[in-house]
């Protein structure tokens, strides 16, 4: 009983990332690719994450000094960008192209704007993923349990 709740509380979690635009189509291609793996998953969403904290470090630590040069952020954008598409992280490439936009207009304003959109959006993403992970280990763990205790 406890699993089909957890298991339903897992897909109500999973369908909010598509209902409130947070993730696309793209995340079902690379959920896809782990079919045979059950930590595939874990392991990009985590790479991801690692990644991203280090790139929006990096965004403000350039944007702090009196110097910035928007164009010289375009290309780590860019970077960024393509990994947060690569798992579907709609709302979070969505800023990022604000960002390389507002580089290309030399608009550091813009830029420091996007880029705290980005960090935010990031935020979510992450907080809604940990939750995510930590149900699916509650069902991993009952699961487990169960064999050990049943079998």
């Amino acid at each position: 009983m406890a699993n089909s709740a957890l298991n339903r509380r897992i897909s109500t979690m999973r369908q909010s990332f598509f209902d409130e635009g947070i993730l696309g189509e793209q995340f079902i291609h690379v959920e896809r690719l782990g079919d045979d793996d059950p930590h595939f998953l874990e392991r990009v969403l985590t790479t991801y994450f690692r990644e991203s904290t280090q790139s929006i470090a990096t965004l403000q630590n350039a944007l702090r000094s009196p110097s910035c040069n928007p164009s010289a952020l375009e290309r780590p954008l860019h970077k960024f960008k393509g990994a947060s598409a690569s798992i579907g992280a709609i709302k979070v490439s969505n800023q990022i192209d604000d960002a390389i936009h507002g580089c290309r207009d030399e608009d550091v304003d813009r830029v420091k704007a996007a880029v705290r959109r980005i960090h935010n959006e990031y935020t979510i993403l992450r907080r809604k993923f940990e939750q995510y992970f930590q149900v699916s280990l509650s069902i991993y763990l009952n699961i487990h349990l169960f064999l050990y205790i049943y079998i």
